[in-house]
């Protein structure tokens, strides 16, 4: 059987290519995003509650899911950044310390961890273009994560738009870059 991508290894990975971007953003928190609903404190907010959702999955810890659409509140006291390290930390040691074939039980339902930990990988992949834009930052992604992503979003994207997760999809042709297919598929115009 073939193997995909290490989880722990793309997970930090997505994480390496959003601190930057996240860093630089401090003093841009009231622009509009991509997601024309956040501006960005939100947009970072709603990923730090991704974030959480996906370590309290990995770790069996309860998690109130409304926390991911309510987004339009301060930042935790020690800041976006920190609180985003705190949390990915977190995550990663969970990953590190589970078997990523064990099942968990998720908001999706069950399946293998290391399955279920790539749809939060996506969410912070996309999300490190919406705030890269957002911000006026350089927005390519890296060309493997994108791929992922779009790996992972072609397999959810029917379900995260009847959840209204993403917009509708903006046809990219077949031959575009997995950076433009990854946004079209989730709504985005690259």
């Amino acid at each position: 059987m073939a193997q995909g991508p290490d989880p722990v290894e793309i997970y930090e990975q997505a994480w390496a290519q959003l601190r930057p971007i996240l860093a630089a953003s401090s003093g841009q928190h009231g622009s509009s995003t991509p997601c024309t609903e956040w501006n960005v404190q939100s947009l970072i907010n709603h990923a730090l509650a991704v974030q959480n959702f996906a370590y309290s999955t990995l770790s069996k810890a309860s998690f109130d899911m409304s926390t991911m659409g309510a987004v339009d509140h301060a930042f935790p006291s020690e800041g976006a950044e920190a609180a985003f390290k705190a949390i990915t930390e977190s995550t990663l040691a969970t990953l590190k310390s589970i078997n990523l074939a064990d099942t968990v039980e998720t908001a999706f339902g069950s399946m293998p961890g290391g399955q279920f930990i790539m749809v939060p990988i996506t969410d912070m992949i996309i999300h490190t273009w919406d705030l890269a834009k957002a911000t006026g930052q350089n927005s390519t992604l890296d060309n493997g994560l994108a791929e992922i992503g779009y790996n992972v979003i072609a397999n959810v994207a029917a379900g995260g738009r009847e959840r209204g997760a993403f917009g509708p999809e903006v046809v990219i042709p077949d031959t575009a870059s997995f950076q433009d297919r990854l946004l079209g598929m989730s709504g985005r115009t690259p």
